[in-house]
């Protein structure tokens, strides 16, 4: 049950011909060694002499966002992208405090009355909270139409949260994921039922 990694050739990491990629896993430099992951310095975006784009979330390399007032009524800050963004482009890690389920059902009570949440949930067992230890993610508004997606992906052994660009996005546009607290969620591991709250209407 070793997981192997990928010896993919240039520019596949990005696609379902990765394994590391179809599995939701980052390459890792010491089993995907022919794909090139993480050569390049990390906190700025890879160029052209990286063939792997598929590290984007242990080499931090994010883009550059900016959190201003939301063009969203009532919905106070939001967040924009200062540079153009292609589809598929990583945008950023969703981090916070990492907490049980039951603490997050504690702390979901009080947010819910405060017209805010920035709770995640990453697994059946814990649930990511941004309120106090959070980055500009936690500043993305709600859409039923989302130009962004996240996605939990496997780094180096750990569960995280990254957001990835749904479609092409111009520059100094708002970011927007679909906070899915409609959707009903119920199987051997977890029971979530469909929330309607108001400040997300």
């Amino acid at each position: 049950n070793f997981f192997r990694g990928c010896a993919c050739k240039a520019g596949q990491c990005r696609s379902n011909s990765c394994p590391c990629f179809a599995a939701k896993r980052e390459c890792d430099p010491d089993l995907c060694r022919a794909c090139g992951a993480c050569t390049e310095p990390p906190n700025q975006r890879a160029d052209t002499g990286q063939r792997c784009r598929n590290d984007s979330i242990s080499m931090r390399r994010h883009a550059h966002l900016l959190r201003a007032e939301s063009t969203v009524k009532d919905a106070g800050w939001g967040v924009y992208t200062k540079h153009a963004l292609k589809k598929g482009d990583f945008v950023h890690e969703y981090v916070g405090e990492m907490i049980s389920q039951e603490e997050a059902e504690r702390r979901g009570i009080i947010y819910d009355k405060m017209n805010m949440s920035y709770l995640f949930n990453l697994t059946s067992d814990f649930v990511v909270d941004a309120s106090r230890k959070g980055n500009k993610t936690r500043y993305i508004n709600h859409s039923s139409k989302p130009n962004c997606e996240p996605k939990m992906i496997t780094v180096n052994g750990d569960i995280r949260i990254g957001l990835f660009a749904k479609e092409d996005i111009d520059a100094q546009s708002e970011l927007f994921f679909d906070y899915r607290y409609d959707d009903h969620m119920e199987n051997d591991l977890i029971v979530k039922p469909a929330y309607d709250v108001d400040w997300m209407k």
